[in-house]
């Protein structure tokens, strides 16, 4: 039997359900775009709540990032079927999310521009103590959320994608919309940054 067709002007993407263990997320948006909105049901529970976590990074708002899943959601109902699985799921629905995050924040993309020495590498700077060697101090943590926050928006969000969620450089700048090299270099532009800025916060270099 034939399921009714997601379209974009349904306010209600779907329906939490159980489906047989094991399906992929290719499987289920396939299903999803067939109509089966318990299919799409199974992926927003896969997926949701990270969504969430990544898009209060970027906006620092819990509510704004709440709305901006749940619009992200509506919106990957009516367009599932474009997902053409040249990438994964997770990183067209993040992509999708991070555009609704933007739109909430009422800002257009911005285009940075970037030093061409900062593509060289995209490794963190050596300048003091690592994360892990001061990760079991609050006033550590503290300091590390307020350096993220700190960033722009374009290298906090490629360092949120990478460091915070563990996506992969391809799967990061997947999700971006931009080139793996472009990606590093937002990257190693936002780590350098972190790190000065935990040098004053936690080890008390003169800003």
């Amino acid at each position: 039997m034939k399921h009714d067709q997601p379209a974009e002007g349904n306010r209600s993407p779907a329906v939490p359900h159980r489906l047989p263990a094991g399906q992929t997320d290719d499987e289920l948006a396939y299903e999803a775009c067939e109509g089966d909105r318990e299919a799409f049901g199974e992926l927003t529970n896969r997926h949701s709540v990270r969504l969430r976590r990544t898009l209060y990074r970027i906006t620092k708002d819990c509510e704004m990032a709440k709305d901006s899943v749940q619009e992200a959601l509506i919106r990957a109902w009516g367009a599932v079927c474009s997902f053409e699985r040249r990438s994964k799921f997770s990183s067209w629905l993040t992509r999708i999310g991070i555009n609704e995050a933007y739109r909430e924040l009422g800002k257009g993309r911005r285009t940075l521009s970037l030093d061409a020495d900062a593509e060289r590498t995209d490794q963190l700077v050596d300048r003091g103590p690592s994360p892990d060697e001061i990760a079991e101090s609050k006033a550590a943590l503290a300091s590390i959320g307020r350096a993220l926050d700190e960033l722009p928006e374009a290298y906090r969000e490629a360092v949120v994608l990478r460091d915070v969620e563990g996506l992969s450089t391809r799967e990061a700048a997947e999700t971006v919309g931009i080139g793996e090299r472009a990606l590093k270099s937002r990257l190693h532009r936002g780590r350098s940054a972190m790190v000065a800025s935990l040098d004053r916060d936690l080890v008390g270099t003169p800003g």
